[in-house]
């Protein structure tokens, strides 16, 4: 009995081991950047630096059309795409994919313009007719630009937008002593704060536009007016559309 009960005892005073869990391996996720024509959507040798904010690492390339790097964890990344013949575009991108294999993002680079061939007067004024301008423009004049189109409360720009803003550029060229002010108005309706930006952004993009299609930065202002300048009383649908414009004001020529 004696025996049994040491025994018993000792088995009671083995070491309990549980089941051993192996660390789970953190997962690699393959990024692919590539880079991309705005205008044609073509494929651009482009040379990338990003960061990895959380992981603090940064990577980079030189000129290339896939960039490819690692990440182990969800993470904000920073990315810098440049090109010969486009504007540099940087992004900010939270990459919460990390349960994924594959990842792919594709960035899109605005063409800069052509430079232009210095024009004789002739030619210039030749050319102003051949393209369509807006004519007979006078200081603080204000012209709509009723043909300017973003996506509901946005300041995203719409695509159908571009042959208006095309022919202020033009305006622009032809004219190089012409300096304006980019408007952007909202109705009444919502918080007159988030109005206030919505028309301050609004302006700002198409004031971006110009200068991606080289208009020189001091010729152009940008100011969001919100729904202080109403062009008609906000008591209808359609006169609320009426105050809910973008305009650019002649301040110089």
């Amino acid at each position: 009995m004696r025996l049994l009960l040491v025994l018993i005892l000792s088995f009671l005073l083995l070491p309990v081991y549980g089941q051993v869990v192996a660390p789970k391996k953190p997962q690699r996720t393959l990024f692919t950047l590539k880079a991309i024509d705005s205008q044609t959507s073509a494929t651009v040798s482009a040379q990338f630096s990003v960061t990895a904010i959380q992981a603090r690492k940064t990577y980079s390339s030189p000129r290339t059309t896939l960039f490819d790097f690692i990440l182990t964890q969800t993470d904000t990344i920073n990315v810098l795409a440049k090109a010969p013949g486009y504007f540099d575009a940087e992004e900010l991108m939270v990459v919460s994919c990390d349960t994924c294999h594959d990842y792919e993002y594709v960035i899109k680079l605005d063409p800069k313009p052509q430079k232009q061939p210095l024009l004789t007067p002739a030619k210039a004024s030749e050319t102003a007719k051949a393209d369509t301008v807006f004519r007979n423009l006078a200081i603080n004049q204000a012209i709509q630009l009723d043909n300017v189109y973003f996506e509901q409360s946005t300041y995203t720009l719409r695509p159908e937008s571009y042959p208006q803003l095309d022919k202020l550029v033009k305006t622009l060229r032809t004219s190089p002593q012409l300096i304006i002010l980019v408007a952007g108005h909202t109705d009444n309706v919502g918080d007159k704060r988030l109005n206030q930006a919505l028309s301050e952004n609004r302006a700002s993009v198409i004031r971006a536009y110009l200068m991606r299609h080289g208009i020189a930065e001091n010729r152009l202002q940008a100011h969001g007016f919100g729904d202080t300048q109403p062009v008609a009383p906000n008591d209808s649908e359609a006169n609320k559309q009426k105050n809910r414009r973008v305009e650019f004001v002649v301040l110089a020529m």
